[in-house]
């Protein structure tokens, strides 16, 4: 009997929707809130396997190896939290070296408000386009920058698709 081949399904990394520069508070926050916030806005959008999708430890490891800047009085600021929200995309395809220099690459090339919200667009559409098998725009006049972010957006797309759809059921 010949073994068929896993269904492709249509999971919660669908329906990724991230928060916007504006709509991440104005205040600095302590990790137990950063924690909440990634969760609240993430944790539906990601096969976690029953585990936290960012804790204590991870936030303190990514500020030592200076992904993220040192909280200011045990509270983190508007770009540690967008910062910690990309983190969470791409530490399913990058390693922390590679995610650092491409955080950092973003804000050399755009105010960090301005780098965020491409982020969060090029990650939704990417991820549409990936589950829904439609067309992702061509390079067309897009600067390096900003082709390098939608590859890095695509590449996350691919992963989350492959691992929902097949290699989670496997």
């Amino acid at each position: 009997m010949e073994k068929q081949p896993a269904q492709l399904t249509s999971t919660p990394a669908r329906s990724v929707q991230l928060p916007r520069w504006e709509e991440l508070p104005d205040i600095d926050l302590y990790i137990e809130q950063v924690l909440s916030l990634l969760a609240l806005w993430l944790e539906e959008s990601f096969y976690t396997d029953d585990k936290p999708l960012m804790t204590k430890t991870m936030v303190n490891n990514y500020v030592k190896q200076g992904v993220i800047a040192a909280p200011v009085n045990k509270k983190y600021d508007r770009l540690a939290v967008a910062s910690l929200f990309a983190i969470c995309i791409l530490k399913t395809v990058y390693s922390m070296q590679d995610i650092a220099k491409l955080i950092h690459l973003a804000l050399e090339v755009n105010t960090p408000g301005t780098s965020y919200d491409r982020f969060c667009d090029t990650v939704e559409q990417a991820v549409e386009a990936v589950y829904t098998g439609s067309g992702f725009p061509a390079r067309g006049d897009r600067t390096d920058a900003q082709y390098l972010l939608r590859t890095v957006a695509l590449s996350f797309a691919c992963t989350c698709f492959s691992r929902d759809s097949y290699l989670s059921k496997v």
